[in-house]
Formats: C-alpha cells, structure tokens, sequence
C-alpha cells in the first residue's frame, strides 16, 4: 500500500513540474501537460490559460505556421495536431478528444464550445485527380475547414477540405462530411445527410 501512495506522490510531482515548465515556455497557466508529448514548434505558437494537454498529444507547427488555443479547452490523449505550413485555431472552452488528427494545411477555425469525439479526423487540404498534366501528389488544394460554435462531432467523424459546419450542429459518429452542410441540424451518414432540425 505504501509503494503504491509513494509512486502517486512521485506521478504528482512530474506533473506539477512538467506544468512549471511548459507554463514558462508558453507564457501561460495550463490546468494540465502530460507526459511523453511531442513538441515541434518553429512556427507561432499562442495558448490561453488553463488548457488540458494530454499525455502523449503531438503538437507540430512549422515555421510560418500558427497554433492557436484559446482558454479552457481541452486537447484528449494521443491526438495528433500538424499545422502542415497553414493555421489551426482552436476556439475557448473545446473539447477534442482522444486519438483525433487535425491538419491545418489550408487552415482550420473551431469555434468555441465545440466538442470533438475520439478519433475525429479533420483535414484541410485534399488531393484533386483526372488532370492529365498533373500527378495526384501535385494536385492539392488548400481550402480550410471551418467549424462553427457549439458544434459536436461523434467518435470517429471525418471532415474534408473545404467543410464549413454552422453552429449548433450535430454530426453523428462515424460521419464523413465532404462538402459544407447549409443550416444547422443534426447530420448522419457517409456522405452526411441532415435527419432534423435542433
């Protein structure tokens, strides 16, 4: 019983640490940074106060890129967040949770209040094909992703290049949403369709 108080004690104080630290290096209050991240910053960086960083998130912002995360929101364990040369804005009081992937190519905007379920993938560049004089590795574009506020993605939702959701929706788990959706609702299906209103 007393190993196991002595190694919460020893969890206790790496993490209070590691908070001291990326506290000092980003100029903030974070509420928690977890252990065995990765960080790659030559780019902008700018967090608000009391963000939750999970323990082996990935956060890569090249040179020229921007990642900003405003206050309160929450980045869930083992995601993976790559500007990819574009700008990621995350919006106040976000939740996006475990294992999500976020590619900021074209730019990606989450409006505050937006919950994002596990798995999530959101990506703001594509490849374009059927262009005789270009490869498909060549053929990219880069329009954004813009999600609204007080959205919520399900698990396992997927959102394309060029996607704006309106605020106050909903899209169920396991949804690819490939083209922008025209009002608020509820959204399901592979493409997603709307089911209701809310």
């Amino acid at each position: 019983m007393m190993f196991f108080k002595a190694l919460k004690l020893i969890h206790w104080f790496t993490a209070q640490c590691r908070k001291v630290i990326y506290n000092h290096a980003f100029a903030t209050q974070f509420k928690y940074f977890g252990k065995a991240c990765t960080l790659e910053i030559a780019g902008q960086v700018r967090i608000g106060k009391n963000v939750y960083i999970g323990d082996q998130v990935s956060l890569i912002v090249e040179q020229g890129a921007t990642l900003t995360i405003a206050d309160n929101s929450f980045i869930g364990e083992s995601c993976y967040i790559k500007c990819f040369g574009g700008t990621i804005e995350i919006g106040q009081d976000v939740s996006i949770n475990s294992k999500s992937f976020i590619n900021g190519c074209g730019g990606v905007s989450i409006g505050n209040n937006t919950r994002i379920g596990t798995q999530s993938i959101i990506i703001a560049s594509n490849h374009k094909f059927g262009e005789p004089d270009l490869l498909v590795k060549d053929a990219i574009t880069k329009q954004g992703v813009n999600l609204g506020e007080n959205i919520w993605l399900g698990a396992r939702v997927t959102v394309l290049d060029g996607v704006v959701i309106p605020n106050d929706s909903v899209i169920g788990a396991c949804s690819l949403v490939s083209k922008s959706l025209p009002e608020s609702g509820v959204y399901v299906g592979i493409p997603a369709k709307k089911i209701k209103s809310v």
